[in-house]
C-alpha cells in the first residue's frame, strides 16, 4: 500500500490560501512588521513549494518505473496544459475587459496580451507554464541520469532571476543593470521555467528519487531552523532595496521549500479530507484571478471598492463552492478540470 502523503496535502492548501492572500493584498490589513514576515516572508514560500511537490511526485513515480519516464513526463505535460489553454484564455478575456474600460488603445491592448500569452500568462499561470517548460529542460537530464547536472545550471539560471528581482541592487548602475532591463522589457519577468522552475522543480524530483535513503532526512530539522533564522535576515537585506518585477524570490527558498518537503514526507498525520483539500488546492489556484478579475471589474462599473479583508474571504469562499460543485458533475472533464 503506497503510503498517504496528507501533511504535504494540507500545507499546498495552506500555501492556496497564501496565493489568495498575494492577490488580494490581506497582508496590507497588518502593521508593516508583520507585512514583512507574512506578505513577504512567509506566502512567499507557497509558489516554491508547489514546485518542489510536484518534482517530487515526478521523482517518486521515475524512482519506481524508471523505464516509464517518457509516459511519466507525458502524462505530466498534459495534465497541465489542458487547464493552462483554458484558463488562460478566461483570464485574457477578462484582462481585455478590464483594459478596454480603462479606455486602453486596443493596440496596447494586443501587445500586452501577446506578451504575455509568450512570457508570462495572466491569472498566475505563469506557474503552470513554467513547470511545463522546465521539465522539457530537465527530461534529458533525467533520461540519462544527470540530476546533479541539471541542478547545478538550474542553480545559476536561478542566480540570474535574483538580479532580475529582489537582488537588482547588486547590479544596480553595472553592464549587467543594461542586460537585466533589457530582458525584463522583453520578457516582462524572470518568473518562468527557464530561470525559476527548472531549479525547484529538479530540487522537488531529487527528493523524489532520494526519498528511501535514510541519508535525505540526517539534520532536516535544524537545517531548516537555520535556514528560516537566514530567511528572517535576508528579508531585513531585500528590504531595504527597491526591488525588480514583484520581489518574490530569495535565495533561502532554495534551501527552504525542499528542506519542508522532506520534513512532511515523515509525518504521520491522517486527515479524513485530504485528497479534498489537494483537489482544492489546484482549483482554487486555478479560479482565484479569475474571480479577483471579475470582482474588479464590477468594482469599476458600480465605482464601489471591496475591503481587502472581505476580497480575500469572498474569493476563498466563491472558490470552494465552485470547485466543491465541480467535483460533483458527472461529466468527466469538468469533474477533473479544478483538481
Amino acid at each position: 500500500m503506497s503510503k498517504q502523503y496528507d501533511s504535504i496535502d494540507l500545507m499546498k492548501f495552506i500555501f492556496c490560501l497564501c496565493i489568495i492572500g498575494i492577490h488580494t493584498n490581506i497582508s496590507n490589513i497588518f502593521p508593516k512588521a508583520l507585512q514583512l514576515l507574512i506578505g513577504r516572508g512567509f506566502f512567499r514560500l507557497a509558489v516554491p513549494f508547489f514546485f518542489v511537490c510536484s518534482g517530487f511526485w515526478i521523482g517518486k513515480k521515475y524512482l519506481k518505473q524508471p523505464a516509464e519516464l517518457d509516459i511519466i513526463i507525458q502524462k505530466y505535460i498534459f495534465r497541465l496544459l489542458i487547464p493552462l489553454i483554458i484558463f488562460e484564455n478566461i483570464n485574457n478575456l477578462l484582462e481585455i475587459i478590464k483594459q478596454l474600460l480603462r479606455q486602453t488603445p486596443k493596440l496596447t491592448i494586443c501587445h500586452d496580451i501577446l506578451k504575455h500569452i509568450l512570457f508570462y500568462p495572466y491569472g498566475a499561470l505563469w506557474y503552470v507554464q513554467a513547470s511545463i517548460i522546465a521539465i522539457i529542460i530537465i527530461y534529458p537530464f533525467l533520461k540519462k541520469g544527470r540530476i546533479q547536472i541539471i541542478l547545478i545550471i538550474s542553480i545559476f539560471l536561478y542566480a540570474f532571476a535574483l538580479l532580475c528581482n529582489n537582488y537588482y541592487f547588486l547590479i544596480e548602475n553595472s553592464y549587467l543593470q543594461i542586460i537585466v532591463d533589457s530582458y525584463m522589457q522583453l520578457f516582462i519577468s524572470a518568473r518562468n521555467g527557464i530561470f525559476v522552475g527548472t531549479c525547484f522543480l529538479i530540487l522537488g524530483i531529487y527528493v523524489g528519487v532520494h526519498i528511501e535513503s535514510p541519508k535525505l532526512y540526517q539534520y532536516t530539522k535544524p537545517l531548516l531552523f537555520i535556514s528560516t533564522i537566514l530567511y528572517f535576515f535576508e528579508l531585513l537585506l531585500v528590504n531595504q532595496h527597491v526591488p525588480l518585477d514583484d520581489g518574490a524570490l530569495f535565495i533561502s527558498h532554495l534551501f527552504i521549500a525542499p528542506l519542508l518537503l522532506i520534513i512532511l514526507t515523515k509525518s504521520s498525520l491522517h486527515l479524513k479530507h485530504a485528497k479534498y483539500l489537494r483537489n482544492l488546492s489546484t482549483g482554487m489556484y486555478f479560479l482565484h484571478r479569475i474571480l479577483i478579475a471579475v470582482i474588479d471589474i464590477l468594482s469599476f462599473v458600480t465605482r464601489k471598492i471591496l475591503p481587502v479583508t472581505a476580497l480575500f474571504f469572498i474569493v476563498i469562499l466563491m472558490s470552494i463552492l465552485i470547485c466543491t460543485y465541480s467535483y460533483t458533475l458527472k461529466n468527466r472533464f469538468f469533474n477533473q478540470l479544478l483538481r
